[in-house]
């Protein structure tokens, strides 16, 4: 299927509505619109969507009033009605119920999407494959939970934008975790480290990312019980190379900058390692960087007399070059400095 000149849409926008068409077989306004409705208006729907639901259940009359909930009693005995209807009439509601749940799940998920690609301007010529956009709405449909949704509608909007930036596997990942689960993915990513493309977490700070960042090994067990990261410690090795003299490290919007310097050969640098699935995950969480820790990761190799700065991200080139400002040479504390 494919939709042109949709309404002055952009092409972005465009290319979801016609993922939306092609995964569930229709499009409306709610799959667009819900991020940006009135935020008073969706509230007293949502009640009255949920006061409907609870009345259907329970044959109870139930009413939204002037900011309260009123549920009335029967009015021939003056107790609550909880007497079930016959089989079939269960079973009706039952799956009406499962149908309205699955349908506004799809929608604020959707609408979350429509958020995302609404400040995009381009798309790539390729879609999204046809298994995956199956994939994808089967799984939609049961994500429940407002943290979960924004993560699969960043998911949607990610690969209408780039398809291939999620694979099968990570989609099958995100239907099982919990939110505790994401909690986690979360903490991690805030320290996530990109150097040539790998996402890494350097560890020669230990101690500090307990003291400062309440970070413990227990929680590299965990996240590699998980499948974001491999449960064993590595080491990178930097400057392995001879020709190198430059080493890379992204962390949000600061970046790490490393000189060969005196340094004749390489340096192994600790790390724990995310995997695929933990480097696919990661673009669907937004940090801002975290600075110190680039600090901590610098002066362990201006320690052995590479020198670094830290400095502030203000572009990020098509090459995987960036611009910065604002750079800051890291000086070791005197008590750490080489002899």
């Amino acid at each position: 299927m494919e939709i042109k000149d949709l309404a002055g849409l952009s092409e972005p926008l465009t290319r979801l509505i016609e993922v939306i068409s092609q995964g569930v077989g229709e499009v409306s306004r709610p799959y667009l619109v819900r991020k940006n409705a009135d935020a008073k208006a969706y509230e007293i729907r949502a009640i009255a969507g949920a006061l409907k639901e609870v009345a259907e259940r329970h044959q109870l009359p139930a009413v939204f009033k002037d900011g309260e909930i009123e549920m009335w009693q029967r009015t021939e005995d003056r107790t609550l009605s909880l007497e079930a209807p016959d089989y079939e009439i269960r079973s009706a509601r039952r799956l009406g119920y499962q149908q309205r749940k699955r349908q506004d799940n799809v929608e604020r998920i959707t609408a979350v999407a429509a958020a995302e690609l609404s400040q995009q301007t381009e798309v790539a010529d390729e879609r999204p494959d046809d298994d995956w956009i199956n994939r994808f709405f089967r799984a939609a449909e049961d994500v429940s939970s407002e943290q979960m949704q924004e993560l699969w509608g960043r998911i949607l909007s990610g690969e209408v934008i780039k398809p291939g930036s999620y694979s099968l596997k990570t989609l099958e990942f995100m239907r099982n975790i919990t939110k505790s689960d994401a909690d986690l993915i979360v903490e991690m990513a805030k320290l996530a480290v990109f150097y040539s493309g790998t996402a890494i977490l350097p560890t020669p700070a230990k101690e500090w990312l307990r003291t400062e960042r309440k970070i413990f090994p227990g929680h590299h067990f965990a996240a590699g019980e998980l499948g974001i990261m491999y449960p064993t410690d590595l080491n990178y090795r930097v400057f392995l190379e001879p020709e190198m003299t430059q080493a890379v490290f992204l962390s949000g919007g600061f970046v790490l900058i490393v000189d060969r310097g005196s340094v004749t050969g390489h340096i192994e640098l600790p790390v724990w390692k995310f995997t695929r699935i933990g480097q696919e995950v990661l673009q669907l969480i937004p940090v801002d960087g975290d600075e110190p820790h680039l600090t901590q990761i610098g002066e362990f190799f201006a320690a052995r007399n590479a020198p670094a700065k830290t400095a502030q991200v203000i572009e990020r080139l098509s090459n995987g070059a960036v611009r910065f400002q604002n750079a800051k040479d890291i000086r070791l504390p005197v008590e750490s400095a080489p002899d």
